[in-house]
């Protein structure tokens, strides 16, 4: 399997945004929540996650710090993935590539779609002119991943 199995109890946070972590996770039972700013007053869901999903590959390939927290559901058991065993455990577990790369455009997906409605928000505001809001939109699409026709899928 090549990864150390861990449980957590409902509940339990098992990675914070801002974190810089060197691993990911798959679920192996049970579930987790994925929430963006926890704990804030503008605590937002992002997901939930159950078995065979997993977390935490975007900064384990990217080094960037965790943009969400994630908290255990119920009982759950997951699989830590360390980066420097990634390697071996996809070499090792080849459907489970597939399911990180589904699980990180979800993410991408959903991440774009929350960029959308807040710049939709801000112009429903009128803080600032339908111009400048379709020029960040246009500047945010540049990031998008080509040939990825993805947003249509939620």
């Amino acid at each position: 399997m090549n990864g150390i199995i861990q449980t957590f109890r409902a509940d339990e946070i098992i990675m914070r945004e801002g974190d810089v972590r060197d691993e990911m996770y798959k679920i192996l039972s049970g579930s987790v929540v994925v929430y963006m700013r926890y704990g804030e007053k503008d605590e937002h869901v992002v997901g939930i996650y159950s078995k065979a999903g997993c977390f935490g590959e975007m900064g384990l390939l990217s080094g960037q710090p965790c943009s969400y927290t994630v908290v255990a559901y119920d009982d759950v058991v997951l699989m830590r993935i360390a980066k420097d065993s990634l390697e071996e455990f996809v070499r090792n577990n080849p459907g489970n590539a597939i399911d990180i790369m589904q699980n990180m455009a979800k993410t991408f997906v959903v991440m774009q779609k929350n960029i959308d409605l807040l710049l939709d928000d801000i112009y429903e505001k009128q803080v600032i002119s339908r111009k400048r809001t379709e020029d960040i939109k246009r500047k945010i699409m540049q990031y998008r991943v080509s040939g990825l026709d993805i947003a249509g899928r939620l």
